[in-house]
């Protein structure tokens, strides 16, 4: 069977290299030509990522008929979630990626909304809000003694830096070290800088394979969740709305047709039982910053 994340029309993976140039048409031109979407993603979790790649192909072939051809690259390069934000809000190297929404004047310059063009459509509903706390294993008793918020927020959290989850800890009362990247998150953790560091349920065991040599050290606290809104939007520069109102358009039709459903269930339904269970202590926080409209009416592993 022919691989998913490439059997797309005129699709090409780029691997351990990045286009310098645009084309000439980097979106829909006059004379015909494809738009090009320029992909990223961090590779925090292969089965999100995949999940999010067909997802977007998905989007483009719902709207063929009206947008015509299209070329799907899959910008491979190592680089920070922030670095990869600027790449997408110049729209050159980069110009497409799946990332939080943000929604206030306290981020950086070039994530705010006059930088950047978000697709309103949450595609993860909201999933990407649920917490497994990665911790030292020498620390298991303490975590697991813990009932209330209270005795957490006496513990600290560690975060990359201008991750929008940081502004969601300390408006909710938790202490918050954000001094580390993705890529130092778990020496940090190890050294003894924070306590724990909290990350989405669908990507803290591949996150723990990943950096596999504090394997002797680390490991993930059982039975022990947070949660908050937290949707999970395509964004793409503003130098290219019509590669945003095709994303968008694409989105709505599977959406109503529900391919877009058929498609979360197949990549997440295992993930979604793993973390159904009773055993679970929950700790929800408020994340004010999410606009009303892309609210979900619930957590909906919290019933």
């Amino acid at each position: 069977m022919e691989n998913p994340r490439i059997c797309s029309s005129r699709m090409f993976i780029i691997a351990g290299a990045i286009i310098f140039f645009i084309g000439a048409h980097s979106f829909a031109a006059d004379d015909g030509s494809p738009m090009v979407y320029r992909y990223w993603d961090l590779k925090a979790s292969q089965n999100r990522d995949q999940y999010q790649f067909e997802l977007l192909k998905l989007a483009l072939e719902k709207t063929r008929s009206t947008y015509g051809d299209y070329e799907l690259i899959q910008v491979d390069r190592k680089i920070t979630s922030l670095r990869a934000s600027r790449e997408v809000s110049r729209g050159k190297i980069m110009n497409i990626e799946a990332a939080p929404n943000w929604t206030t004047d306290t981020v950086p310059s070039e994530l705010r909304k006059a930088q950047r063009i978000a697709v309103k459509i949450p595609i993860l509903q909201g999933l990407l809000g649920y917490r497994r706390l990665v911790i030292r294993k020498n620390d298991v008793e303490k975590f697991n003694r813990i009932t209330s918020a209270t005795q957490l927020q006496q513990l600290v959290a560690g975060q990359g830096k201008d991750w929008e989850d940081v502004f969601i800890y300390r408006a909710n009362g938790y202490a918050v070290n954000d001094e580390a990247d993705y890529y130092n998150l778990f020496a940090m953790l190890v050294a003894g800088r924070f306590d724990y560091i909290p990350l989405s349920a669908l990507e803290a065991e591949d996150f723990v394979r990943k950096f596999g040599q504090y394997s002797q050290d680390v490991m993930i606290a059982p039975d022990i969740l947070i949660y908050y809104p937290f949707p999970v939007l395509f964004q793409t520069s503003m130098h290219h709305p019509r590669l945003a109102e095709r994303v968008e358009k694409g989105l709505i039709q599977a959406r109503n047709d529900g391919s877009m459903n058929k498609l979360f269930r197949a990549h997440f339904s295992a993930d979604i039982s793993k973390l159904r269970t009773t055993k679970n202590r929950i700790f929800i926080l408020e994340n004010k910053r999410v606009p009303t409209e892309l609210r979900l009416a619930e957590p909906m592993l919290i019933k």
